[in-house]
């Protein structure tokens, strides 16, 4: 159903930094496999938000959707989650802006291998939890 790419910072280009870049490679590989895409994160706490020429916050996601896009995606397949600042507000906001709502079954989270164990972790735990709404 959906390819979902956390987010991981970006470099002083704007552009998502090349881990991120590396993890949207790797999402692109299952295009054939997926209805669309889920780019996650405003950002993180650890610093402030890098800012366009207007002075208006970048978003990861943003930057990572323009990413796809740029690569041939069309943007309609490509979903922006863009209010966490961390892995488990990126799986939150994932489950209850996206999954429960398009009732998703069938998920692919693509990250570096660095990220892996803890963003497997909280993936299966947010996703695990029943769901609250009926």
């Amino acid at each position: 159903d959906c390819v979902i790419v956390p987010g991981g910072g970006l470099d002083a280009a704007r552009e998502p930094a090349p881990w991120v870049a590396e993890r949207l490679e790797a999402a692109l590989r299952h295009d054939h496999e997926t209805a669309s895409y889920l780019v996650l994160s405003r950002g993180t706490t650890h610093k402030p938000a890098p800012t366009d020429s207007r002075g208006y916050a970048v978003d990861e996601a943003a930057a990572s959707a323009r990413y796809l896009v740029r690569r041939g995606v069309a943007p309609e397949r490509v979903l922006l989650e863009s209010w966490s600042l961390d892995t488990i507000g990126n799986a939150a906001f994932a489950r209850l802006m996206h999954a429960d709502l398009a009732q998703w079954r069938r998920m692919l989270v693509v990250t570096s291998d660095f990220h892996l164990p803890r963003t497997r972790a909280i993936f299966e735990w947010v996703f695990s939890l029943p769901d609250r709404a009926g």
